[in-house]
């Protein structure tokens, strides 16, 4: 009688479970909706009102912020685990401390950012082919999005995903609220760039206060961080971070660089629309790390999460396909209008491609969750030979095109193979030891 009475229990208990993640990923599905909407919107409006030409130096600009926020992207799945694990052991203090050194850090590397933009300005400027006045507000986007990507990594490491909601709804909202504004009162050249900096800050700035407010209580702590065992964790996080960093804006900056303004924006467009795939999928990984971290602590299995994540990907990223061959022009008109019907040619190629860039992301996180870095090399090898491969051969956009998704493919085959390979040539670990209080 006790034996069944507690085995109703654990499947009441596994059921609570099951609906809080299914509750955390439709949370964070219809949050990531609003910022892929407002990000639609922005751009539609930003492409209408900048023109072929503005747009392309919008688009290049944004990518060349991304690339500089490398800092933080690589670190931030490394400052997941450790929220996870100070979650795990419901140490709250050593969670206020992270945020505090985290954002301070990268706080004072985001000043250095925009001091040296003024110092470099015209070589900078040169390079991307943009007005001088374009570069400190570059300097500023990517010191805005160092501190927020740094505050999201503990957010999430503590799996407050209505957090990561909240900031991904402010920065949707605000993006366009900021662009309209600007164009209202006669600051259309600036619009653009002024209007993705301000939707940056807001959601940085709500996952700050998040934090504040939840943490603010708890006693002064220090950390005495084992920087060997981050160097070791970070090593994976690094080529992933770097890689897939350059791979998803390395090629629109080679394009700027090497093609006319004109072409620069029909790239730029197929390129954003293309990315409308990662709209769907892409709050997929941000559930995986600390659920596969999480249980890989406590030593369980954390094949049936990855494959199930893998499975939405695929299924989700092959509907938003689909949806594009079928309406891709109707799409590009909704986004940019008429005057970038040429991005159509290459829409769907590079749609492809962001399947492919998808499944790569999401592997690369269960490799740095459950320690299996041996992907790390191979994946940075890729993402420099997918890049290389355009600096070198790019007689037309098409061309480009088609070397990305070629490289994109390549690079999830490998990546899946040399997961296979190391997991079946090494026992699983039963878990990792705690960050040192």
């Amino acid at each position: 009688m006790r034996a069944a009475a507690d085995s109703l229990w654990m499947r009441f208990i596994l059921r609570i479970r099951s609906s809080t993640i299914v509750r955390q990923s439709v949370v964070l599905f219809l949050a990531s909706m609003v910022l892929n909407v407002g990000g639609f919107l922005f751009h539609a409006i930003a492409s209408r009102r900048l023109g072929v030409d503005g747009y392309g130096t919008l688009f290049a600009i944004i990518n060349a912020s991304v690339i500089l926020t490398l800092p933080s992207a690589v670190l931030a799945p490394v400052v997941v685990r450790f929220a996870a694990e100070f979650r795990a052991l419901r140490d709250a203090a050593h969670v206020r401390r992270l945020a505090i050194d985290v954002a301070g850090g990268f706080a004072v590397l985001g000043g250095l950012y925009v001091v040296v933009a003024f110092v470099a300005l015209r070589p900078l400027a040169g390079f991307l082919h943009v007005s001088a006045w374009t570069i400190p507000l570059m300097a500023a986007i990517a010191a805005v999005v160092l501190v927020g990507g740094a505050v999201r990594a503990v957010v999430a490491g503590t799996q407050d995903f209505d957090g990561l909601a909240l900031s991904s709804v402010a920065e949707g909202v605000m993006k366009v609220v900021a662009l309209l504004g600007l164009i209202l009162a006669g600051a259309v050249a600036v619009s653009g760039i002024a209007g993705y900096l301000i939707g940056s800050f807001c959601g940085m700035a709500v996952v700050a206060l998040r934090l504040v407010n939840t943490y603010r209580g708890e006693p002064a702590q220090s950390v005495r961080y084992d920087w060997r065992r981050i160097a070791f964790s970070a090593a994976g996080a690094a080529a992933t971070t770097v890689a897939t960093t350059l791979m998803a804006s390395g090629d629109s900056v080679l394009v700027k660089h090497y093609f006319s303004l004109a072409d620069a924006g029909i790239y730029g467009a197929a390129a954003q629309g293309g990315k409308i795939l990662l709209y769907f999928v892409g709050f997929v990984a941000t559930i995986l790390l600390p659920k596969a971290t999480d249980r890989h602590v406590r030593g369980e299995r954390t094949r049936g999460v990855m494959f199930a994540t893998l499975g939405s990907v695929l299924v989700l990223g092959g509907c938003a396909l689909l949806a594009v061959r079928l309406y891709g022009l109707l799409l590009l008109h909704a986004l940019f209008g008429h005057a970038f019907d040429a991005a159509s040619a290459l829409l769907v190629w590079y749609a492809a491609a962001m399947i492919f860039f998808a499944v790569t992301q999401l592997l690369a996180t269960y490799g740095i969750a459950t320690h299996r870095l041996a992907f790390a090399i191979p994946l940075l090898a890729c993402t420099l030979a997918t890049l290389g491969a355009i600096a070198l051969y790019h007689p037309s956009l098409a061309a480009v095109v088609r070397v990305f998704l070629t490289g994109n493919a390549a690079t999830s085959v490998v990546l899946a193979l040399t997961l296979g390979i190391q997991g079946l040539s090494t026992s699983r670990n039963p878990g990792v030891a705690a960050p040192n209080p």
